[in-house]
């Protein structure tokens, strides 16, 4: 019962740290509203920041890449038009494709790693 309890704890105590970064508020703020230990809040906050880097997502690498490319061929006259073309693009995205991108990941996080966390090709 207590090992549920302290992962529930964790987990919002990460929350709420990620909440705060999305809002702008700086470490520092964050330690000071919440009270949670510094080196905690610092390496919520540093890891976070590493998820939301675009070379270490491959979301951000390949699927919005395909899907622009698709959802671009036409204007929308609206954004229920525009959202249903995303729809539609992420349906037909080629599912073997997805796969072999997924799978050349692991080279750009090894690059990452390599370049000690710089800018990458």
């Amino acid at each position: 019962m207590a090992e549920s309890f302290r992962k529930t704890s964790e987990y919002n105590r990460r929350t709420a740290v990620i909440k705060g970064v999305r809002a702008e508020r700086t470490p520092s703020e964050i330690v000071k509203f919440f009270g949670y230990p510094r080196s905690t809040v610092y390496d919520i906050v540093q890891r976070y920041a590493a998820s939301e880097d675009p070379d270490l997502n491959p979301l951000d690498y390949y699927v919005w890449g395909v899907v622009e490319r698709v959802i671009n061929k036409a204007r929308h006259p609206n954004v229920a038009s525009l959202q249903a073309a995303i729809e539609a693009a992420f349906m037909k995205m080629d599912r073997a494709q997805l796969q072999r991108a997924c799978s050349r990941f692991r080279n750009r996080i090894e690059a990452v790693i390599e370049a000690q966390g710089g800018y990458i090709e």
